[in-house]
């Protein structure tokens, strides 16, 4: 509980990557291999491209949530639809209990150090924005939960700016100051809250 005129806590990274886990897990439900080769929001990569890239950054996650740097190089993953699946899901609930018991506070990457609560926070967004490219892939309706999207913002906010435009990030589209949550976070990651 806050005090009044005191902005509320900021949620942990830990419990960020277990509300964003659990959302993606959902959305992660409805891939068959019949899908992967659809359109995602990402442009030019199938279901199956995302899914890879899903992958892998689940397990350089994992690798920072034991170690306290981390290697760049993107690790292969299976190629086989199901197995791909799995690999995911594993990697994702594994994730979450490995970033629980206390480690170093700061995460070597590269030439670049940084908290382990901005990569864990940053991670969450990306899981959740992750999971929202696989549901609109697949034609689900499956908005990002209100409250996670708000507790997301603020490391979208500060974490994507106009230096990853367009390289990792389309530019903003347009949407109003009082849109849903979701709407907001997705449309500064450069995605229109819209279902195929």
């Amino acid at each position: 509980m806050s005090l009044p005129g005191s902005s509320p806590p900021t949620p942990s990274a830990v419990e960020l990557l277990d509300r964003a886990v659990g959302y993606t897990r959902g959305c992660l439900a409805h891939v068959t291999p019949e899908s992967l080769h659809r359109p995602t929001p990402c442009a030019r990569w199938s279901l199956l491209d995302l899914l890879l890239h899903m992958d892998d950054s689940l397990a350089a996650m994992g690798e920072a949530a034991r170690s306290s740097s981390l290697a760049l190089a993107p690790e292969p993953g299976p190629v086989d639809a199901g197995a791909l699946l799995v690999s995911i899901r594993q990697r994702a609930c594994g994730l979450v209990a490995a970033w629980i018991p206390p480690a170093e506070p700061m995460v070597v990457l590269g030439p670049l150090e940084l908290a382990r609560e901005t990569l864990g926070a940053v991670g969450a967004l990306e899981i959740t924005l992750h999971g929202w490219d696989v549901a609109t892939a697949l034609g689900l309706d499956r908005p990002i939960p209100p409250t996670l999207a708000m507790d997301l913002w603020p490391w979208a906010r500060d974490h994507i700016t106009d230096e990853d435009r367009p390289s990792r990030f389309a530019p903003p589209p347009q949407v109003p100051d009082f849109a849903p949550p979701a709407t907001l976070l997705l449309a500064q990651a450069g995605r229109r809250a819209t279902v195929r």
